[in-house]
C-alpha cells in the first residue's frame, strides 16, 4: 500500500512537471469523498492531469480546480461526466474520473466550473444512455451500483434508488419491446431484491413508509412495461 502511495504521488510530481502549460477547470462536488491536492484525474483510463486545488465554499459545496495537459485539453467537454472513483493503482487514495457519455458538447472553457455528480450517478448515466443503444452491455454496471449501495447510508440508498427508477422512467418510452423484456425479467428484479432487503432494515426500525415514493416509481415502471 506505501508503495502505491508513493508511486502515485511522484506519478503526480511528475505530470506536474511534465505539463508546459495545463488546460485549467472547475469541478463542483457536493462531497468530495477523500479527494486531495495532487490526486489524478483520469480520462476513461488515461491520466491526463491532477488536482491543484480544493476549497470549501460558503454554499456547503466543494470546488475543486483541476489542470489538464493541453494534449489533452479537448476531451473533457460540457457534456462530460465527472465523478470521484478509487484510484486503480494507489489504494486508499481518490482519484477524478472523467467519462464521455454522449457524443456532443463543447470543450470546457479556462477556468469554467461544471458539476461533478457521485459515483453511482455517473454509473447510472451510462447505463441509461446504453439503454437505447444495447441493453445487453449494462447488465455489469448494474451489478457495480448495487454493490455500491450497500455502503451508503439508508436515507442515502433510498435517494439513490429513486434517481435511479426516475432514470428509468424517462428513457422507457424509448425501449424496444426486447429492452422491457429485459428490464422486467432482468434488471427490475435486482433492483427489487435491493429494494426489499432495505424494506426489511427500515420495517425493524419502523421507518418502512421511506419507500412510499420508491413503491410509487416502481408501481409505474411495472405499468408501463
Amino acid at each position: 500500500m506505501i508503495r502505491n502511495v508513493i508511486i502515485s504521488a511522484l506519478t503526480a510530481l511528475v505530470l506536474i512537471g511534465c505539463f508546459g502549460t495545463t488546460h485549467n477547470f472547475m469541478i463542483r462536488f457536493d462531497d468530495i469523498e477523500g479527494l486531495r491536492k495532487n490526486d489524478q484525474v483520469f480520462f476513461n483510463k488515461t491520466p491526463i492531469g491532477v488536482v491543484k486545488d480544493v476549497e470549501y465554499t460558503d454554499s456547503g459545496s466543494y470546488l475543486v480546480k483541476v489542470a489538464v495537459d493541453d494534449q489533452y485539453s479537448s476531451l473533457p467537454k460540457d457534456s462530460s461526466t465527472f465523478y470521484i472513483d478509487s484510484h486503480p493503482e494507489a489504494e486508499g487514495q481518490k482519484a477524478i474520473r472523467i467519462i464521455q457519455v454522449q457524443e456532443d458538447g463543447n470543450i470546457i472553457g479556462k477556468n469554467a466550473i461544471v458539476v461533478g455528480q457521485t459515483k453511482y450517478e455517473a454509473i447510472y448515466g451510462r447505463i441509461a444512455s446504453k439503454f437505447r443503444k444495447n441493453v445487453g452491455v449494462i447488465e455489469s454496471e448494474i451489478n457495480e451500483f448495487l454493490k455500491g449501495l450497500q455502503n451508503l447510508t439508508q436515507d442515502e440508498q433510498i435517494k439513490q434508488i429513486e434517481r435511479q427508477l426516475d432514470k428509468i422512467l424517462a428513457e422507457i418510452e424509448s425501449l424496444s419491446v426486447q429492452m422491457k423484456h429485459r428490464l422486467e425479467t432482468e434488471i427490475l428484479p435486482r433492483i427489487r431484491e435491493q429494494i426489499e432487503e432495505l424494506r426489511r432494515r427500515l420495517g425493524e426500525l419502523g421507518k418502512e413508509k421511506k419507500l412510499k415514493y420508491v413503491d410509487q416509481k416502481i408501481k409505474t415502471i411495472t405499468a408501463k412495461l
